[in-house]
């Protein structure tokens, strides 16, 4: 079934404005989810049932509010989730999606490629596009008016509510409430992550989820306790007390590499909004609370104060090698990379949690509920029920033996174990890279890790968890936003360098709000409210 390229080029405004969002639309975890808007337009529609996964039992399990489960080592004994082909009969199986890394040997000469369409039962054709070329790629696809039975929809796609209930299949008869008990891996996805997938009073899509915790203050720990500091202030006049004992110039030792994070941990003591608020029925901007404008003056005093790389406000620093090297000790990063900082410096990390700026109560932004969203082709329900078989025996979880062969591939071909973990040969490095984490994939958990670490990021997010706050204004549609974004973001990190620099006073901070006002910022909350 061909859909319809006119209804395309309406919904998006044609593939220019697609190509223009090109920059921002798979920028990574840290993007909005869509919750907002969908929150709004599903308001019919109810979320598949969650129903956490009971056949693998994580050493640390995770909460209903967020906190996510943990897992000391990698399971050996795995359960076989399936017992039969997920897709069995479905022929060829078209696939659309991006990949971050080179591309592996094509299925011809591709041994793990070959048994993975053995075990779905179906011939995955996998089109990998680079990230950077994946819109323009997705836009052409669309634009021709042929779907790939499967398509990766980015996170901030222009009009994707619209896009997907014209284009792509309905799953509500699939999914909705109790009917995702036919696909146990993705009753296992987070219910916020379902939000993003939901229009107009279905469900048009299954998200790629991604854990909420958001951006962490990571602190090095061991350079901490030698300085015996407190790894944990108390409040604001703490937190720079613990800058400056870490800060030694003549070390070259400092506090921080970057005034932008330092901004945001300041303003969430402080509870500044999530990006926007809603008061009243009427959505407020971060940048218009005093809040947000005595967290600049705050990292102000900070840089005066020293605790400052040299070059920080130059914003070219290699951030995690300074803060790997101990150059810098604190540097606010995305979750996922407490592990990689750790085992790529070989450094104890721990992440500090908010305090409330005076004793209050402090606020933790909410980070992205999805990476993307994966969308199917409008065909008969026997067809889209062999998709979403196929997602749903993508999303298996750690400790099944699905999840080992698409992580890994064959034991003793692909990986072989080494100190309880698997470590891929040189087969594996070269055969085992396709993106199908960006097809359909299993929730985020903590590990597997050594224990302690594990334990110590479980300790870190049961603080931080119920203080998390989400962005009442994402995911919902702007063409000012779109179109705008980059030169108002600009703006505003112009004007915050110029202050904590010395350069101008703080009071050049309305006059900056003020201009982001005239230049978008008003016609983005007036295109919000109409919505």
């Amino acid at each position: 079934m061909q859909s319809n390229r006119r209804d395309f080029l309406k919904l998006t405004g044609g593939v220019s404005l697609l190509a223009a969002t090109s920059g921002t639309m798979l920028a990574g975890c840290g993007e909005s989810d869509g919750s907002g808007s969908a929150a709004k337009a599903a308001a019919k529609a109810t979320p598949p049932d969650y129903t956490p996964y009971a056949g693998v039992k994580p050493d640390l399990p995770g909460t209903a509010d967020g906190v996510m489960p943990g897992f000391f080592k990698y399971p050996r004994k795995l359960v076989d989730a399936y017992q039969d082909k997920p897709a069995d009969g479905a022929g060829d199986i078209k696939i659309l999606t991006n990949m971050f890394n080179p591309a592996p040997p094509g299925v011809g000469s591709n041994a793990y490629w070959k048994a993975l369409n053995e075990r779905v039962g179906a011939n995955l054709d996998i089109t990998m596009t680079p990230s950077a070329d994946y819109v323009s790629k997705l836009s052409t696809v669309v634009a021709g008016g042929d779907l790939p039975d499967i398509l990766l929809i980015a996170s901030k796609f222009p009009n994707r509510g619209e896009m997907l209930t014209k284009l792509c299949a309905d799953l509500t008869p699939h999914l909705s409430g109790a009917a995702v008990k036919d696909y146990k891996f993705l009753a296992n996805l987070p219910t916020d992550s379902w939000l993003p997938t939901m229009y107009k009073g279905g469900i048009h899509a299954i998200p790629i989820s991604r854990s909420v915790i958001g951006t962490i203050m990571f602190s090095r720990v061991d350079l901490i306790k030698a300085r015996s500091l407190n790894p944990e202030p108390a409040g604001y006049a703490d937190f720079a007390e613990v800058a400056k004992g870490l800060t030694d110039a003549k070390a070259n030792k400092w506090a921080f590499g970057s005034a932008k994070g330092v901004i945001t941990f300041v303003g969430n003591m402080l509870g500044v909004p999530n990006v926007w608020k809603e008061d009243g029925g009427k959505f407020v901007s971060e940048l218009e609370t005093p809040e947000r404008k005595e967290a600049v003056a705050r990292t102000a005093e900070l840089v005066k104060a020293g605790v400052f790389h040299p070059d920080a406000l130059g914003g070219k620093l290699q951030l995690r090698d300074l803060f790997g090297n101990g150059t810098i000790a604190l540097n606010s990063d995305g979750y996922a990379a407490w592990d990689l900082l750790a085992d790529t410096y070989s450094v104890d990390v721990g992440g500090m949690p908010v305090p409330g700026y005076d004793g209050g109560k402090p606020v933790q932004r909410e980070g992205a509920a999805i990476f993307a969203l994966t969308a199917f082709k409008k065909a008969d329900d026997d067809r889209v029920k062999q998709m979403l078989r196929v997602c749903d025996w993508l999303a298996a979880p750690l400790g099944t033996s699905e999840y080992m062969f698409r992580k890994f591939g064959a034991e003793g071909i692909h990986y072989t174990w080494k100190n309880d973990k698997p470590e891929k040969t040189s087969v594996g490095k070269t055969q085992v890279g396709l993106p199908l984490e960006y097809v359909a994939d299993a929730p985020n958990v903590l590990g597997p890790s050594n224990e302690q670490r594990v334990r110590t990021q479980r300790a870190y997010q049961e603080k931080i968890v119920p203080n998390l706050l989400a962005n009442p204004g994402a995911g919902l549609y702007s063409a000012t936003s779109i179109s705008k974004a980059d030169a108002l973001d600009k703006l505003i990190n112009a004007a915050e360098l110029d202050i904590v620099s010395g350069r101008k006073p703080i009071s050049s901070w309305d006059d900056a709000v003020a201009d982001w006002k005239k230049r978008g910022g008003d016609k983005i909350r007036d295109e919000y409210a109409n919505q």
